[in-house]
C-alpha cells in the first residue's frame, strides 16, 4: 500500500456533492481522491492509506455504511466521515456506536465542514505522535514549557476582586498578555488534543446515543461499556439512594442504565467525566469545577425549556450546546495555561471580562480557532453553528434563519439561567441579562418555573462543593444595599446576581428614602422617570444598570452601569460605596 499524508478520499454518487467536498477539503490542505459508490472506494481505500474517508450512505453497488463498517474495522484505519441526507436514527445509533468519527447531514456549510474534516485527521494524527515530539504548553519555538521565553507556568487562576477600572469591558492600559505572540487557528489545530477536554470520546458517544428515542438499554450498555471508567460509575449512581430509594442493589450496568434512566446516563455521563478529569494534573487558570456546574445547569435548564415551549423540532443537539458552551475556552486554557493567566490577570486589573480579553487577544481568529477546537471535541456542525454565534449582537442575530436564531436564543438563555441557579461568579466572568421579550419569543410560560426546576434537579449531580470552590473569592461585603428593580418582566436576573454580593438586600420599587447604596435596575428598559427618582434620591448613593445600546438615553446618570459587563467590574462598582 502506498503511503500518502492529508489523502482524503470523497465517496458519493452525486457529481455535485462529490465536487463540492472535494473543493471544501482541498482548500483545507488535502489532496482528495473520490469514488461514485462503495465498491469502487473500498477498492482504493485497500490500496492507499488516506487519512479521512468522507462517504454518503445512500449509494448503488455496496452503500456507506457497509463501506463505514470494513473501514472503521482496520487496525490502522482512517478518519470515517459519513455525510448524508439518510436521517435514519437505526443507522446513526449503530455508526455512533461502531466509533465513526462524525455522522454530518446534508445539507451542510461547505466551508465549515472541510476545517472540522481537517480538524479531526488532526486530532487523529496527534494520537500517534510519540512522546518525544514535544506537546509541552508553550507558544515560543524552543519549547521551554511556558507561553512566554523565559517565564515558567504560572499555575491556577485567583479569585480576586480587580482593581478599579472606570469602563469594564475596555481596556486601554498595556496588557501582560500582549506580550505573547499572536495565535492563529492553524497554530492551536497543531496543538489540539483529546485531553485538553474535560470529556471523553466514549461519554460524548454515550451522550449521543441516550438522546435517540429507539435505543434500548442493552445498545446504551454496549456504548457505556467501552470505558471502565462510566461503568463503575453509573452502576454506582444507580445504587446512590437518590436513584434507588428502596436500596435493592443494582450489580450490572444494563439494570443500572434502567434505573437511572436514559437521558439521565447520557447527562450523568458528561458529568461524571468531567468530574474525574478536574482532578488531572493539568495546568489550568480557570475554575473549572465551577465551569462545569454551570454547564450541567445549563443542560438541565435547555431541556425544561425545549419541553415548555414545544421546540421539540429544533432541539437536535441542543443539550450538547447548552452543556458544553464553554469547552472551547476551557481547552484553550488547557493548552495555554500562562498565557490565560495573563489574561485573567489583565481581566483583575481592567475589569474586563475574559470573553472580551479572548476578543482582544485573537480579534478575528477568534471565531475560527473555537470552532477548531469545538470540532476536535466531536462536536457537529449544526451544534458548532450554534455556539459561535452565542455572542452575536441583536443585529446580526436577526439577520440568521429563524431556527438557527432560535436555537441560539434557547442556548444563550440556558447559559443565563445557570450562574443565576448556581449564585457564584469568578471576576472574569461575563453578566449578561436577557433580554426583554426573550422568554414570549421563545413562547416559554414561566421563567421562574425553569429557574425553579434547573435548580432542584441539579441536586442530583451534587455539585454543591463544586460551586461553593469560587465562593472563596476575595471580596469585602457590603454593610447596606437597597435594590430597585424597574425592568424585570419576570425572574429578576440581576437580582440573583445582587444576592451573591449581599444575601440582605433591602428591595423597594421607590428609592427615593434609602440609605447607603442603591442599585436600580433598568436593564433593557428605557424609563424617563429614572433620572427624577435619582435626584430626589438625597441619602444615597446611587447606580443604575443599564443596557450598553441604551447608554445614550441614560448619558446624563453619572452612576451608570452598563450591561454585559464582568462580574468583577460590577462588584468593584458597588464596594466602595458599600465596604
Amino acid at each position: 500500500m502506498t503511503e500518502t499524508k492529508s489523502l482524503a478520499l470523497v465517496v458519493d454518487d452525486e457529481p455535485l456533492v462529490r465536487n463540492l467536498t472535494v473543493l471544501a477539503l482541498t482548500r483545507e490542505g488535502f489532496n482528495c481522491d473520490s469514488a461514485n459508490d462503495g465498491a469502487q472506494a473500498a477498492l482504493m481505500a485497500a490500496k492507499t492509506n488516506y487519512s479521512v474517508v468522507v462517504t454518503d450512505l445512500k449509494m448503488p453497488n455496496r452503500n456507506g455504511h457497509a463501506l463505514a463498517v470494513e473501514l472503521l474495522s482496520l487496525e490502522a484505519r482512517p478518519a470515517v466521515v459519513v455525510l448524508t441526507g439518510v436521517t435514519e436514527p437505526r443507522i446513526a445509533k449503530d455508526l455512533i456506536s461502531r466509533g465513526v468519527d462524525d455522522l454530518v447531514y446534508k445539507p451542510i456549510d461547505y466551508s465549515v465542514f472541510g476545517m472540522k474534516v481537517r480538524a479531526i485527521v488532526d486530532r487523529l494524527a496527534l494520537t500517534t505522535v510519540p512522546a518525544s515530539s514535544g506537546t509541552s504548553d508553550c507558544d515560543d519555538p524552543a519549547g521551554k514549557g511556558s507561553d512566554v521565553a523565559g517565564q515558567p507556568d504560572q499555575g491556577p487562576g485567583r479569585n480576586i476582586v480587580p482593581k478599579q477600572t472606570n469602563n469594564s469591558q475596555t481596556n486601554s492600559k498595556p496588557t501582560s498578555s500582549a506580550k505573547f505572540a499572536p495565535l492563529t487557528a492553524g497554530k492551536i489545530a497543531d496543538r489540539i488534543q483529546s485531553e485538553a477536554f474535560p470529556v471523553c470520546d466514549a461519554a460524548i458517544n454515550v451522550f449521543r446515543s441516550a438522546s435517540l428515542d429507539d435505543l434500548d438499554a442493552s445498545s446504551l450498555s454496549n456504548s457505556i461499556s467501552q470505558s471502565d471508567f462510566l461503568s463503575n460509575e453509573i452502576v454506582k449512581l444507580a445504587n446512590n439512594p437518590f436513584y434507588n430509594p428502596k436500596g435493592v442493589a443494582i450489580p450490572d450496568l444494563s439494570r443500572a442504565v434502567v434505573q437511572v434512566g436514559q437521558k439521565r446516563v447520557g447527562r450523568l455521563a458528561l458529568a461524571a467525566t468531567a468530574q474525574a478529569a478536574l482532578s488531572i494534573d493539568a495546568p489550568s487558570p480557570l475554575n473549572l469545577r465551577l465551569i462545569w456546574a454551570k454547564g450541567v445547569a445549563a443542560g438541565l435548564a435547555i431541556e425544561i425549556m425545549i419541553e415548555q415551549g414545544g421546540h421539540d423540532a429544533i432541539a437536535d443537539g441542543l443539550l450538547m450546546c447548552a452543556t458544553m458552551q464553554d469547552s472551547a475556552q476551557v481547552a484553550l486554557a488547557r493548552l495555554y495555561p500562562t498565557r490565560y493567566q495573563a489574561m485573567i490577570d489583565d481581566c483583575i486589573n481592567t475589569g474586563i471580562s475574559l470573553s472580551a480579553a479572548e476578543e482582544n487577544a485573537f480579534g478575528k481568529e477568534l471565531r475560527r480557532i473555537h470552532a477548531n477546537v469545538l470540532q476536535a471535541s466531536g462536536m457537529n456542525e449544526s451544534e458548532i453553528d450554534v455556539i459561535l454565534h452565542l455572542r452575536d449582537d441583536e443585529a446580526t442575530l436577526s439577520r440568521l434563519p429563524t431556527e438557527l436564531q432560535n436555537r441560539v436564543q434557547l442556548v444563550r438563555l440556558a447559559g443565563q439561567v445557570s450562574p443565576a441557579v448556581i449564585g457564584v461568579w469568578d471576576p472574569w466572568d461575563e453578566v449578561t441579562i436577557p433580554n426583554r421579550g426573550v422568554v414570549d419569543l421563545l413562547q416559554l410560560w414561566s421563567i421562574d418555573d425553569v429557574i425553579d426546576k434547573t435548580r432542584t434537579n441539579l441536586h442530583e449531580i451534587n455539585f454543591g462543593s463544586v460551586a461553593a470552590a469560587s465562593s472563596e473569592t476575595n471580596k469585602p461585603t457590603p454593610t447596606e444595599l437597597t435594590y430597585c428593580d424597574t425592568a424585570s418582566d419576570g425572574f429578576d436576573f440581576l437580582d440573583s446576581v445582587v444576592a451573591s454580593i449581599q444575601p440582605k438586600v433591602t428591595r423597594c420599587l421607590n428609592p427615593t428614602a434609602a440609605q447607603g447604596t442603591v442599585l436600580i435596575n433598568c436593564v433593557g428598559s428605557r424609563n424617563a422617570d429614572i433620572p427624577t427618582m435619582v435626584n430626589a434620591t438625597k441619602d444615597a448613593n446611587v447606580f443604575v444598570a443599564i443596557s450598553h445600546d441604551d447608554q445614550a438615553f441614560y448619558q446624563n446618570l453619572p452612576g451608570s452601569i452598563e450591561f454585559p459587563t464582568s462580574y468583577g467590574a460590577f462588584l468593584n462598582k458597588l464596594m466602595p460605596a458599600t465596604s
